[in-house]
């Protein structure tokens, strides 16, 4: 069974990057439904050196109120693709926001184990200060991996630290670097998500 992983971070596109350069570890197909502004998402794309067999649907061309609506895209893109898929959904703060815990909840559960199914992989991205703990609590239960994204200031400049809620190498806080809209991913988390996926 393929791990899940669930990114906390701040509104920006780090959080989105972050999820998106996972999705690329994870396989080279990727399904992702965001609410990010299309261009962020492009930029975020673009400063990967992968190139993935990516299929991207912005809230802005469904109905994001509609969850059966998210089903059948997913169902009919899924069956598109050979070998393991990514999953990547960076909105699940907007669906708490629109549906309510109790039913996003359940959403997630559901697709959680179409994708499993399919020997794909869920990634999800929640907004930090969006929803109130308990609701980030329960849908984080879902999740087998959560990584929180922190900013901390030194001398005015952002530093970025990934905090792990599960020891990786006996560890659990990790420096992370940024170029543009490149997220870096720390070689002992890059080796973690390997080994997770290979064993």
């Amino acid at each position: 069974m393929m791990r899940n992983y669930l990114i906390i971070a701040e509104s920006g596109f780090g959080g989105v990057s972050l999820g998106y350069n996972i999705c690329t570890r994870l396989s080279d197909n990727i399904i992702w439904f965001f609410s990010e502004n299309p261009l962020t998402v492009k930029r975020i794309i673009n400063s990967y050196n992968t190139k993935p067999k990516i299929q991207s649907f912005s809230s802005r061309n469904f109905n994001i109120a509609n969850l059966n609506e998210i089903n059948i895209i997913l169902s009919k893109t899924i069956d598109t693709y050979r070998g393991r898929t990514s999953v990547y959904l960076s909105l699940i703060s907007e669906l708490i926001l629109v549906h309510g815990l109790e039913k996003t909840y359940l959403f997630l559960s559901n697709l959680m184990n179409k994708v499993e199914g399919k020997d794909g992989a869920v990634i999800g991205l929640m907004v930090r200060h969006a929803q109130s703990v308990r609701d980030i609590v329960l849908i984080s239960r879902l999740f087998s991996d959560i990584f929180h994204l922190e900013t901390e200031f030194n001398d005015g400049k952002p530093e970025l630290k990934l905090r792990s809620e599960m020891p990786i190498n006996e560890k659990f806080i990790f420096d992370v670097y940024y170029s543009e809209y490149r997220i870096e991913l720390p070689g002992e988390i890059m080796d973690y998500i390997a080994r997770a996926e290979d064993g």
